[in-house]
């Protein structure tokens, strides 16, 4: 290398001489032959200086003979010795004019001598510069060929490093392998255990029903020969609840009993109370409607309920009946009470459209399921959002235990969530065949019901970890929009769904017709 630099440094300064030297080197000669003609001519002036004097000396001895001598031939002497200084004077003034041209042209190459001096000067300072910066230059080179040395040893050591992590992730990534299998073995066990353990309550409880309906039947048969009546305390203290009561028999309905206009655009949702006194209707016009249906041949309007700037998608009543909320399009939930029409709360904190919204438990808490993937917690008494779920997709429906939130989501997925724990993971998850729309949850908590977009409704048991009872649907059955909904009987027995056609169908699940 240092042979190389010392080759380039030559090489540069045989150029420089080529192009600064060489053109001036005519100039330099003509100065010096300039120089010395000009010595020469001084020399000859001088000597003929020293001729003119000598004739002068004798010019005047002749002038002293002239006057003593003969006349005639000292005029002829002094015309030949006046024409030989007059020669002699004009060979002097060419001399003097000689020498002034002379003189001349030395300024002139003394200045462009000085010229050529002072770009010699400035070249010479600049090729010190730029010995002075290839100097500098050369210290860089070795101070970067050490950086390098350096940063190819950091490398290296950084290379094992990352193949040492890299073998230690696989490890690790085997372990954690190792560990979910483990796992689901593991929740696949308890789910098994729960599962018999639910069919044994299950067993029980329908033994215990049984007898009791068998004493209550004996004594229903001793009353009716007695004559006496029996009281819904009765029955209740007997073991039957009223929506047993109620609901031992399910009327399928065959035409259509009351029609009439709701709302200026498209039902978004309906719904009835808990105690079936109001039917409430919510639609596109951004209003929420109250009916009361007299007799059942009749709707009449109790109250329309305004706040929304956008469509209302879902509706639900608290347990009391007085107190009723709608999911908005406008990323807000609200509440209204319905005795006085009044807008008591408006839930703002969602990114997307509100899909869905139920109360949680009492009528103090209202979860609400949204576009933007979160489900959110409210507690209407410090109207605050106090807990998100992040479901990491769209929420299209959902619907409510005591504690217990279950979501259906465009994603094809059922999310089971347990309110009482900080984690932002659900329970447990159930897969369907399409995106879902819309879910319901059977008076005794056991049955959910999950209508989809591949035209299917399947009806799960909850106590068996979400084993599917019946699917119904298919031929002659489509799934319109993303908020198509579906919904169970009081008895869970059948389950009603809306066509994209417009009409209504219900199913037996058991026989799936």
């Amino acid at each position: 290398m240092e042979d190389s630099w010392k080759t380039d440094l030559l090489g540069k300064l045989k150029r420089r001489n080529r192009t600064e030297v060489l053109p001036f080197q005519d100039l330099f000669e003509m100065q010096s032959k300039l120089l010395d003609q000009n010595v020469n001519l001084t020399t000859e002036n001088s000597s003929l200086n020293f001729i003119t004097e000598k004739l002068r000396e004798e010019n005047m001895h002749l002038k002293s003979k002239a006057t003593s001598g003969n006349v005639s031939q000292n005029n002829e002497n002094f015309l030949e010795i006046q024409k030989k200084l007059f020669n002699v004077q004009e060979e002097l003034t060419e001399l003097h004019r000689r020498k002034g041209e002379n003189a001349q042209q030395v300024i002139d190459l003394s200045a462009a001598s000085k010229v050529s001096d002072k770009d010699l000067i400035e070249k010479q300072s600049r090729i010190d510069s730029l010995e002075a910066e290839i100097v500098s230059l050369k210290h860089d080179l070795k101070t970067a060929e050490t950086q390098m040395v350096e940063l190819e040893s950091t490398n290296q050591l950084l290379k094992d490093e990352y193949q040492a992590l890299q073998l230690a992730l696989n490890s690790a990534e085997t372990k954690l392998r190792t560990i979910q299998k483990e796992n689901e073995t593991l929740v696949t066990q308890l789910m098994a255990l729960k599962a018999q353990d639910a069919e044994r309550m299950n067993f029980e409880n329908d033994q215990f029903i049984q007898k009791q309906q068998h004493l209550m039947q004996i004594e229903l048969a001793e009353a009716a020969k007695e004559q006496k009546s029996v009281s819904p305390e009765k029955l209740v203290a007997g073991g039957l609840g009223m929506e047993q009561v109620m609901f031992t028999g399910v009327t399928i309905p065959t035409k259509v009993q009351i029609k009439f206009e709701a709302h200026d655009g498209e039902i978004m949702s309906a719904r009835w109370d808990y105690a079936g006194r109001f039917f409430a209707t919510a639609g596109a016009d951004r209003k929420i409607k109250i009916w009361e249906i007299s007799k059942g041949i009749s709707a009449e309007l109790k109250s329309t309920l305004t706040g929304s700037n956008a469509a209302v998608m879902g509706i639900d009543f608290d347990t009391s009946g007085t107190i009723i909320l709608g999911s908005s399009n406008d990323f807000a939930t609200r509440v209204w009470t319905i005795e006085d029409c009044r807008l008591r709360h408006t839930l703002t904190g969602h990114s997307g459209k509100v899909l869905s919204a139920k109360f949680l438990g009492d009528a103090t808490r209202v979860v609400s399921g949204s576009h933007d993937r979160t489900l959110k917690v409210w507690d209407l008494r410090s109207k605050a959002c106090i807990c998100t779920k992040f479901a990491g997709s769209s929420c299209n429906d959902l619907v409510t235990s005591d504690q217990v939130i279950i979501s259906g989501h465009f994603d094809k997925k059922v999310r089971l969530w347990d309110n009482r724990s900080s984690s932002s993971e659900p329970m447990s998850e159930m897969v369907v065949g399409g995106k879902v729309t819309s879910l319901d949850l059977s008076r005794d908590l056991n049955m959910l019901a999950v209508c989809s977009r591949d035209d299917k409704i399947q009806v799960l048991d909850l106590r068996k970890g979400g084993g599917v009872v019946g699917t119904v649907g298919g031929e002659g059955f489509h799934v319109g929009c993303d908020w198509s909904r579906v919904s169970l009987s009081p008895s869970a027995e059948e389950v009603v769904g809306g066509g994209g056609e417009g009409g209504v169908h219900i199913w037996n699940i058991a026989s799936g017709e």
